[in-house]
């Protein structure tokens, strides 16, 4: 049985069961580690791992059992890179694959042809304006973006959490009138709770593809452990 080496982050309540749910009953193991950070540090637009890196991924099954790793985490994505992280995940565990909720959207938005996005965020300012360069390093325009962080004052990541999907879906639409034609919209951060049974009843409703972090790193798991039937079914 192929296997994934999950990382989640010790803040997270909703991202692990999340990750397992999506690839629930599908050939594939998943092994999960959780990892704290620097939150002050985080909130200025950083990630700093606790322990370090080699650590915290030393504490995954070996390489017989793990062939991608997926760290669950959008934020630090942005904060780092893909460059960084994939540098910081591979000289931990050497010889695998890697993903991330911010690597796996680009991956999703370039296979499609996504070009013109839009995004929904629980950020504070620093990371939410880095999202648009993020995205714009690998060509995909952000045409509208807006944040739940200060409307809802969102902290922690059990905050996020608890975002209802109606509030998710009635910012949803409003960017999508704000920015239409869009490609697709993003719903950012893997402490959202939405399925891919609620992506799919949002992007009928809006007429769009809507994708969100946890459903997008499933999917890139998938397709990079070479199951590509399998993640179609995902977004489909």
């Amino acid at each position: 049985m192929k296997g994934i080496g999950l990382i989640a982050l010790s803040t997270d309540p909703t991202g692990e069961d999340a990750f397992k749910a999506e690839l629930s009953g599908l050939s594939v193991k998943t092994y999960t580690t959780r990892i704290h950070y620097d939150e002050t540090d985080h909130e200025a637009g950083g990630f700093i791992p606790i322990p370090d890196w080699p650590v915290a991924l030393g504490t995954l099954p070996p390489s017989e059992l793990v062939e991608v790793i997926a760290f669950l985490c959008t934020s630090a994505t942005i904060a780092l890179g893909n460059e960084v992280l994939l540098a910081h995940l591979s000289a931990a565990r050497p010889g695998l694959r890697y993903t991330s909720p911010g690597i796996a959207a680009v991956a999703m938005m370039q296979r499609f042809r996504f070009k013109r996005i839009a995004v929904l965020t629980p950020y504070g300012p620093t990371l939410h304006s880095a999202i648009s360069h993020y995205f714009a390093g690998h060509g995909i325009h952000v045409v509208a973006g807006h944040s739940l962080a200060q409307s809802l004052n969102l902290v922690t990541d059990e905050d996020i959490s608890k975002v209802s999907l109606s509030r998710i879906q009635r910012e949803l639409e409003e960017l999508h009138l704000a920015a239409s034609p869009l490609d697709a919209l993003f719903v950012s951060c893997a402490a959202f709770s939405i399925s891919k049974s609620d992506l799919k009843e949002m992007a009928v409703a809006l007429g769009s593809p809507v994708l969100a972090s946890v459903n997008t790193t499933a999917w890139h798991c998938l397709d990079l452990l070479g199951e590509h039937e399998l993640a179609e079914k995902l977004i489909r």
